[in-house]
């Protein structure tokens, strides 16, 4: 893994509120023993250097371009630790807005979810990073459960 990027303040600043709002679903591994998101987990947003330097079987993910602006949130739930990776490649790929997506996204934060999170867990992970978050592109965010937030969520899962 290469040196941790700084994260720029307004990114850490938006990012804030929707990870300690998905903490409980969250690894314990992503963050420091101060409680912090581990600054590795945001990157450049190329499939390349995602590659190398994140690995996650299953995640929430947000892209960022160079205003601090978020401009995305996806999921991922597969079986490879490359899943994050090989999910941006789909992204990159996308034959309308691949192009666009590979300019506009310059950073990615990658927040890995709990190995014993399920495929439906993971969608509402997305779901209230996305409330929160507000990004710029796409709009098929799964919808959120306002009586079940990411802490009732983790108690229904044996917290």
């Amino acid at each position: 893994m290469s040196p941790a990027i700084l994260i720029p303040r307004q990114i850490a600043r938006q990012l804030f509120p929707a990870v300690k709002r998905l903490a409980p679903l969250l690894n314990a591994a992503a963050f420091t023993s101060d409680g912090i998101l581990r600054a590795e987990l945001t990157c450049r947003a190329a499939v390349v250097t995602v590659r190398r330097e994140i690995t996650a079987a299953s995640a929430v993910y947000v892209a960022w371009d160079v205003r601090g602006r978020c401009r995305y949130v996806g999921s991922v739930h597969r079986g490879a630790p490359t899943a994050v990776s090989d999910r941006l490649a789909e992204h990159h790929q996308h034959r309308a807005d691949g192009g666009a997506r590979r300019e506009e996204w310059v950073l990615l934060t990658v927040l890995p979810m709990r190995v014993d999170a399920s495929p439906p867990v993971v969608l509402a992970a997305e779901g209230w990073a996305a409330r929160i978050l507000s990004p710029l592109d796409g709009v098929a965010h799964p919808q959120i459960d306002l009586v079940r937030p990411p802490a009732v969520i983790a108690a229904a899962m044996g917290t």
